[in-house]
């Protein structure tokens, strides 16, 4: 490994080479969203950071989890446990203070050895929509550093009936294994139908020096339903039924400390989702469009922990959990003369039920849990408020309230003890906590001339603490334990960000500066080498930068790059913070002439070593990967093929993600990977 050196990035940065356009396809600056607002909005006049990826951009990557093609998103970096599960950190923020929604809806679990993104499959997504930071009031508490919705394919109302489906499948080297794809669909004016499967199958994989990484296989498989119905034309209901299973999935991993760690994986792991939404658009009114989406989303959760023959320890623990969240979500859309308002409520209930079986060396077992069975609620109004004040400035306003509520049984030291002669103890009574939380942010767009704006926004933000941050005990293994704190403090938030978007038709740039103060922050502080506990700092700081554009220098041809910058202090002992990503960049030139025919794309994606850490957090080298892929698309008829042959990290290099190692954990990515993909669509 060596450090890699991010002033040649910089400087090609600043010269206006960023972001890919057609070869991620994931930033243009006139894309709409609709996470931010609850209604379409354009990105540049968008206040705030946000991102965009597109289903094209996850086909042609073909990464393991789609936290890897997320990170070419400046400011959005990935933490990993395994392969298969990993989690994302957005301008330093991450795990519990970032909200994941699949389709609108909450995917509450544990963020320890995570599994939230590898719940999805990106055959399966239509797009992803990244905010970073507190910028939206739609999301309330956990959302201090971003949200990420995944939305997935679905069918549409047409004209004319019709039908189609989809076929793909590919295979990788490294790790070795494959991917198969299956969805059909029918299109008709009143009604349409989407149906998908799939599944993935891959072993464990190598590093860049040709070791293999044990344990870190997955298999999963997912099968997907949705269907809208249109009543007529002012009423339309949706449902949506998706299954999502993974079998032997393992997590990786050599304990920094002794003695050795188990050997852990999900033996079995699932997410259930079923949710219905009703919407109304009016024909004549300023209300123009009304809906309310019900859902239930089950988060199974079961480990195994295998552990070395030693004196002390057990010869296996089997942890389980099931996080159950139930949740309404009632917007309404009102358009005025020169003022768009999104106003609603929003009411969710994360629950969780938990276990443990302890397998003694001496062929006793017994049950305990890691917490008691807990509940937390929220229930919350929101309001967006777009005022164009003339054609030059437009101002977005927004507000939320909350009320959370947080309760957990009284803990015990035995469910099931080995022995009966083991006393049932209570550890910990029967505890409840409530806030009332409150954030607001305003939002002011500078249309400067037609190719150029400006935007600015402040927001205060609120984060409760959550079941895991109360009363989590988690054991990673090899000694080392993480432990919650029911006496934590809420965490309060003020942040500002400028931006500066520059957009032509062969160029276009956009720059960020963001600082976000935090009182209370809560965070793990590691009190000896073996136990992390978790506790409020009484005053962080997070600053950062990022840079990116793209430059269509000739036609077909487009270079792009970005650059993210982020540091975070502790203030109150001058501290730096842990969980901070370095310096990191991508680089690259993608060729598309069209809709047919050959396209292709290299690209060098590059992290700085990372030296400003928390006391007793690892240090990481630099790095930089070399990527590169070709494909071809081809229309017979009205068939659609789409071949692509790629390879990561051509050079080998060995590296860490700083993320991934600062966690207690040594865990290399992956070395040299050759893949192939190929789709069909019909």
């Amino acid at each position: 490994m060596y450090p890699c050196k991010p002033m040649v990035f910089l400087l090609a940065t600043s010269l206006g080479l960023t972001q890919p356009c057609w070869a991620a396809d994931y930033v243009t600056l006139e894309d709409t969203i609709v996470t931010a607002r609850g209604k379409s909005s354009t990105i540049s006049q968008t206040p705030g950071g946000v991102g965009l990826l597109e289903y094209q951009s996850l086909y042609e990557a073909q990464d393991m989890s789609i936290t890897n093609t997320l990170r070419q998103v400046p400011g959005v970096e990935k933490s990993s446990d395994s392969a298969w599960g990993s989690a994302v950190n957005i301008r330093g923020l991450g795990r519990n203070r970032v909200v994941f929604l699949i389709d609108g809806c909450r995917v509450n679990t544990a963020t320890e050895i995570n599994a939230q993104f590898g719940f999805i499959d990106a055959n399966d997504i239509a797009r992803i929509e990244i905010l970073k930071g507190p910028i939206s009031s739609l999301y309330g508490s956990g959302s201090m550093g971003g949200v990420v919705n995944v939305i997935t394919q679905k069918g549409a109302f047409t004209p004319v009936s019709s039908s189609h489906g989809r076929l793909g499948f590919s295979l990788g080297s490294n790790p070795g294994g494959y991917n198969a794809f299956g969805a059909t669909w029918m299109n008709s004016a009143d009604f349409w139908i989407y149906a998908s499967g799939g599944k993935r199958d891959y072993d464990s994989f190598e590093n860049g020096d040709g070791d293999e990484l044990p344990n870190s296989q997955f298999e999963d498989y997912n099968g997907n339903v949705r269907l809208g119905y249109k009543w007529n034309d002012i009423n339309v209901t949706e449902a949506n039924i998706q299954y999502h299973k993974g079998e032997d999935i393992g997590i990786p991993g050599k304990g920094l400390a002794l003695p050795p760690p188990p050997t852990i994986s999900y033996p079995d792991t699932y997410r259930t989702l079923i949710s219905l939404s009703h919407t109304i658009t009016p024909d004549s009114s300023i209300l123009t469009q009304s809906d309310i989406n019900l859902y239930f989303q089950r988060v199974d959760r079961n480990v195994s922990m295998e552990f070395p023959p030693l004196p002390k320890l057990p010869l296996s623990v089997y942890p389980s959990a099931r996080h159950d969240t139930y949740g309404l979500k009632w917007k309404n859309v009102i358009d005025l003369t020169s003022q768009g308002i999104v106003a609603g409520l929003d009411i969710w209930s994360w629950e969780i039920e938990s276990s443990r079986i302890k397998n003694l060396r001496n062929g006793r077992s017994g049950i305990d849990a890691p917490l008691a069975d807990a509940r937390q609620i929220s229930a919350g109004l929101f309001v967006e408020d777009d005022i164009s004040l003339n054609q030059d400035f437009a101002l977005n306003l927004g507000g939320r309230l909350d009320l959370i509520k947080t309760r957990s049984d009284a803990l015990y030291n035995w469910i099931k003890p080995p022995v009966p002669v083991i006393p049932i103890v209570q550890k910990r009574p029967e505890e409840s906590q409530d806030d009332l939380a409150w954030d607001a942010h305003a939002g002011l767009t500078w249309n400067l001339s037609s190719s150029r704006s400006t935007t600015l926004v402040a927001a205060a933000s609120y984060r409760a603490p959550d079941l895991m941050d109360r009363y989590k005990y988690i054991a990673l293994g090899g000694g080392i334990e993480k432990y919650g704190n029911p006496d934590l403090d809420p965490e309060r938030s003020y942040f500002l960000e400028w931006g500066y978007h520059y957009i032509t038709d062969t160029l276009s740039l956009s720059t960020s500066l963001y600082a976000n103060f935090l009182d209370d922050m809560i965070t793990e502080r590691r009190v000896s080498p073996k136990r992390f506990e978790m506790d409020n700092i009484e005053e962080a700081r997070l600053y950062g930068a990022e840079l990116s554009g793209q430059w269509q220098f000739a036609p077909a041809f487009l270079l792009y790059a970005s650059l993210a910058y982020t540091r975070g202090n502790n203030e109150s002992n001058d501290q730096d913070l842990p969980f901070i990503p370095p310096v990191n960049g991508l680089v690259g030139l993608s060729y598309h002439p069209g809709e047919t025919g050959f396209y292709g794309d290299i690209n060098v994606d590059w992290a700085g070593k990372q030296n400003k850490v928390a006391p007793k957090e690892p240090e990481t080298d630099g790095w930089a990967t070399i990527n590169a892929k070709i494909g071809y698309k081809l229309v017979t008829g009205s068939t659609t093929h789409d071949i692509v042959l790629g390879v990561t990290n051509l050079l080998d290099e060995q590296y860490s993600n700083h993320l991934s190692t600062s966690r207690g954990l040594e865990l290399a990515e992956p070395g040299i990977n050759v893949y192939a993909a190929w789709k069909m669509e019909f």
